[in-house]
Parts: C-alpha cells; sequence; structure tokens
C-alpha cells in the first residue's frame, strides 16, 4: 500500500512538471513570435533609414 501511495505521488508530480513544462513552451513559443515579428518591423524600419541616409549622401555628400 505504501508503495502505491509513492507511485501515484510520484506520477502527479511528474503530470505536475509536464504540464508546468508545457504552460512555459506555449509561453516562449508566443513570445518568440512576438519577438520575431519585432525584429521583422526592425529590420523594415532600418531599411528605411538607411534609404533616407543613402538620398542625403547621394544629394550632399558623406555625413
Amino acid at each position: 500500500k505504501k508503495n502505491n501511495i509513492a507511485a501515484k505521488r510520484s506520477r502527479d508530480a511528474r503530470r505536475l512538471k509536464e504540464n508546468q513544462i508545457t504552460v512555459r513552451a506555449a509561453f516562449l513559443e508566443r513570445e518568440n513570435s512576438a519577438l520575431r515579428q519585432e525584429v521583422a518591423e526592425l529590420r523594415k524600419d532600418f531599411g528605411r533609414c538607411k534609404n533616407v541616409v543613402a538620398r542625403y549622401e547621394a544629394k550632399y555628400g558623406p555625413l
């Protein structure tokens, strides 16, 4: 009987840990997706800034 209780406790602990890992993985996937989107937007902004600088330098020379 003690072994059954210990085994159940062990299974419950394992399930809890697996659930926590699943929740954390989902959170990290959402965060990763948001960060990838932010990187894409920043790359676009950077490209626009480079374009503005290039046009300025073409007209007025290097900064």
